[in-house]
């Protein structure tokens, strides 16, 4: 269904709605029913510069979406990185009023089904074998979004060490040509990822393929005052705003978790790969004070920030494309109090009750790096666990002249499924992620939908016209 050959789309319409809603909230969003997740990509950020035959491949998209094979507003883009590269996926989830979905499971389909994936790579303990095997993906693992509903996959490509069924293809003519792929195909080495909460046909999604090359004519980076730019969170003046001395701040409940991602580009505007950036966490003579740890590396109290001591300094290499990212927890039981709404100003002085983290990337130094210097400000107390209860919905509408009934599932990750649908056969359908969803092409009428999981029946009952 999908090959590589001659597929894409325009990104930059994506990018721009991501951009839009990624705010900031001073209450948790609601999670959105299971068939309303929309999902863009942040990084690497693509679009119709950089990315191969944009418009043919959209129109490719399209047609995929008028066949019912996915939900409307999909996004596909093709582009190329370096082989052996790690590529940092950040995505931003969000329902279909804009809200972002916290702490949402996000399934990554690693070389899925039909994309004729050649490549190899590592996405945590998952390695996928180059083969494609349609229906099934080579391998998926699930991440949970954060307080700004984004979650990160890093995908490290395993091919110059691993034994590869394909060659690495030659560096294309420019980022928007075709891939540069052999008569016999044996130097077409890719991979297909898609990124699911409910599945392919209810989520609004983004396939992302890449092409990985060797680089012909490799130039050596000018690293003397490179630049470091925020890129997600995305914070603008409608989420956040920035103090007196030029620090971006955004209010943030206690105990949330936050992926940080950057873009570095060199002297010359050019993507820094395997670039090695510092971070400072709770920075020197910040006053920062929240407790802050990326699951290695904890921020340490007895460092006083308001002096000339980092609380915590991480690494991280860029990747591929540039980015790099950096995950933070706040691990306070008790923030500052809530704001009345997320443009109501931080103090600047932090000395009332202020719970906070300063965070400040480096290269090459203070006085030579371009680089953003970012606060958050923890408010209220963390919030509670979500519930574990069970809950399922129907919808259904007319595609292509048929009929297609969606099923979601929500509370029941890990666990089987008994489908019953009146008119069609029982099915066992296994639950992967917290909200998900099904779809079976039934006749017009009125339907009575009944799943049993653990014993216990969950009913629903729908007309369908």
């Amino acid at each position: 269904m999908i090959s590589s050959a001659k597929k894409f789309t325009s990104g930059l319409g994506a990018i721009a709605i991501a951009l839009g809603l990624s705010f900031v909230a001073v209450m948790p969003a609601v999670a959105a029913a299971p068939t309303d997740a929309h999902i863009t990509l942040i990084s690497p950020v693509l679009d119709a510069t950089n990315t191969s035959e944009a418009a043919a491949n959209q129109k490719m998209a399209n047609g995929w979406v008028g066949n019912g094979w996915f939900g409307d507003g999909l996004i596909y883009q093709r582009s190329f990185v370096p082989v052996g590269s790690t590529i940092n996926l950040t995505y931003h989830v969000a329902d279909k009023d804009g809200k972002p979905l916290v702490g949402q499971d996000v399934k990554l389909r690693i070389n899925k089904g039909y994309s004729v994936s050649t490549a190899i790579l590592q996405v945590d303990n998952v390695i996928t074998s180059g083969i494609d095997k349609p229906p099934l993906d080579q391998g998926f693992v699930i991440h949970k979004t954060d307080a700004f509903g984004n979650v990160t996959f890093e995908v490290r490509n395993l091919d110059p060490t691993a034994k590869s069924l394909a060659e690495p293809e030659p560096q294309p003519e420019s980022w928007t040509s075709e891939p540069n792929i052999s008569e016999d195909g044996l130097n077409d080495l890719h991979s297909q990822m898609l990124p699911e909460v409910a599945g392919e046909k209810p989520d609004h999604s983004v396939i992302s393929e890449f092409h990985y090359y060797i680089p012909s004519n490799p130039v050596a980076p000018v690293v003397t005052h490179p630049t470091i730019r925020l890129v997600s969170p995305v914070l603008t003046d409608t989420n956040s705003f920035v103090n007196g001395k030029a620090v971006r701040q955004a209010y943030v409940q206690t105990g949330s978790t936050v992926n940080v991602v950057y873009k570095v580009t060199d002297d010359n505007g050019a993507a820094l790969a395997n670039q090695v950036v510092k971070l400072h966490v709770n920075k020197a003579f910040s006053s920062s004070n929240a407790k802050m740890t990326n699951g290695k590396i904890a921020t340490d109290s007895k460092k006083d920030s308001s002096q000339g001591n980092d609380q915590a300094l991480l690494e991280g290499t860029t990747d591929g494309y540039g980015f790099v990212v950096f995950s933070l927890r706040n691990t306070d039981t008790k923030g500052e109090a809530a704001a009345a709404t997320s443009a109501d100003k931080v103090l600047s002085d932090p000395t009332k009750g202020a719970v906070f983290s300063q965070i400040h990337p480096e290269i090459t130094g203070a006085t030579t790096d371009v680089a953003d210097v970012t606060e958050f400000h923890f408010f209220g107390a963390p919030a509670a666990a979500a519930g574990a209860a069970v809950k399922i919905t129907t919808s259904a509408k007319k595609t292509g002249g048929k009929y297609v009934l969606t099923l979601g599932i929500a509370g029941a990750s890990g666990k089987s499924a008994k489908v019953e649908i009146t008119g069609l056969k029982v099915k066992t359908e296994k639950v992967t992620v917290a909200n998900q969803g099904f779809t079976y092409t039934v006749s017009a009428g009125a339907k009575v939908v009944k799943v049993t999981i653990d014993g216990k029946a969950y009913t629903s009952k729908i007309t369908v016209k």
